[in-house]
């Protein structure tokens, strides 16, 4: 399998303070494991050869932590000097040198997986999709899904309407084929332009609005969780305890 998975572990998890001001959130204990450690794991499972690892608030403790507890497959760091005044989308872009695969398996580094999700978005004949919760319920946090009538996503925003919507974007996808070159110009036209405080998903947007195709893989809301602040943490440890 012909990808990279790029996990974005760069932010500083603000709303997870104190526990964050020491130990990056991805470091985080789950149920014995690291947030970062379940992801590796994941990747390993779907058959994904490698991933990159971007780095920033406490780099030196992930580099440590990789060091003291080797992952099932080869890792590399991408370091974002620029993580605490830019998005995310500057962390994507950080990968770049690193991810030299034909296609890429673009994950947030706070949502834990279980079950086959990850090898069925890897494996997905779309060259391009996202894993798509359709039984959370959606307010105003949501990365909201629009699709058009073949199924297609046509928006992505947290700003959409929810009943106008089909789920949740979970933070894992995947981009390969002719739309990987795509991002990466997007995402470097939006550096040129200065708008660097934006989501990746405003990258995906600009590229359908260019034709580029998003499918959708199901998810079951059972099968994920994301880890933004100490409520979703203390979640998380109950589940996986």
């Amino acid at each position: 399998m012909n990808l990279t998975a790029v996990i974005l572990a760069a932010g500083s998890g603000s709303r997870l303070r104190p526990l964050t001001e020491r130990t990056p959130k991805c470091l985080l204990d789950v149920g014995g494991r690291t947030i970062l450690e379940r992801q590796l794991e994941r990747i390993a499972a779907a058959g994904i050869p490698q991933a990159v690892v971007v780095t920033g608030h406490l780099a030196d403790e992930v580099a440590r932590h990789l060091t003291a507890a080797p992952p099932p497959l080869p890792v590399r760091l991408a370091p974002n000097a620029e993580y605490a005044t830019t998005g995310n989308c500057m962390s994507v872009l950080a990968a770049r040198p690193q991810a030299d695969a034909p296609g890429i398996v673009l994950c947030d580094g706070d949502v834990v997986l279980t079950g086959d999700a990850l090898e069925r978005l890897a494996r997905d004949p779309a060259p391009s999709a996202l894993l798509l919760d359709a039984d959370v319920p959606l307010a105003e946090e949501e990365m909201k899904v629009l699709l058009d009538g073949q199924g297609n996503v046509r928006r992505l925003s947290k700003a959409l309407a929810p009943a106008d919507c089909a789920g949740e974007s979970i933070g894992v996808q995947k981009i390969s084929g002719p739309a990987l070159p795509i991002l990466w110009a997007t995402l470097e036209a939006m550096r040129e332009a200065g708008d660097t405080s934006g989501y990746y998903e405003d990258a995906f947007q600009r590229m359908i609005q260019t034709g580029v195709t998003f499918r959708t893989v199901a998810i079951g809301h059972h099968e994920w969780t994301e880890i933004d602040d100490v409520a979703d943490l203390e979640d998380a440890r109950a589940r996986f305890r």
